[in-house]
């Protein structure tokens, strides 16, 4: 790692460890700036789970949503990570701007157990495919890099974030 990007690392952590939105905004990278606003719901969250507004809120169930799909299978978020937000990450999709992940991940949560049971544990063989090819497209990014559409939501309710 070079001595450039340990410091790009510390500059984003600082501004994670203080909260600093003004900092946060002014990072241009779009990646940088999803990781810090992420990192910075996180901590709000885990300190006052009541205290995010609803476009934090929004952006944190989306974040969370997609490092799912990324790292295991959008069924850890929708049936481990946050069960009682499956149908709310749909809506939030929707107000960030990714409609077509809101309309796979509708299509995912109609898929569900309505007790709440595994979805494994009483799908078929045709549901089974059709999450996985759900999770896949999911994963894929159908409305673009998302980030990107974090940081457009952002920056359009940026009075919210702080």
């Amino acid at each position: 790692m070079t001595e450039e990007m340990k410091n790009h690392l510390i500059q984003r952590d600082k501004i994670v460890k203080e909260q600093n939105i003004d900092a946060l905004f002014a990072l241009e990278d779009n990646s940088d700036f999803a990781i810090a606003l992420h990192e910075i719901l996180i901590s709000r969250f885990e300190h006052n789970p009541e205290g995010l507004s609803a476009i934090q809120f929004n952006l944190f169930l989306c974040m969370h949503l997609e490092n799912a799909g990324q790292a295991d299978h959008i069924l850890s978020f929708l049936q481990e990570w946050f069960p009682q937000q499956s149908k709310d990450v749909v809506n939030a999709l929707k107000d960030t701007g990714a409609i077509k992940s809101a309309e796979l991940i509708k299509q995912a949560v109609e898929f569900l157990s309505k007790d709440g049971s595994w979805f494994f544990k009483s799908a078929d063989e045709n549901s089974q495919t059709l999450m996985a090819k759900i999770d896949k497209e999911f994963s894929s990014y159908p409305d673009g890099t998302l980030r990107d559409i974090y940081r457009k939501y952002a920056e359009n309710n940026r009075s919210e974030i702080y």
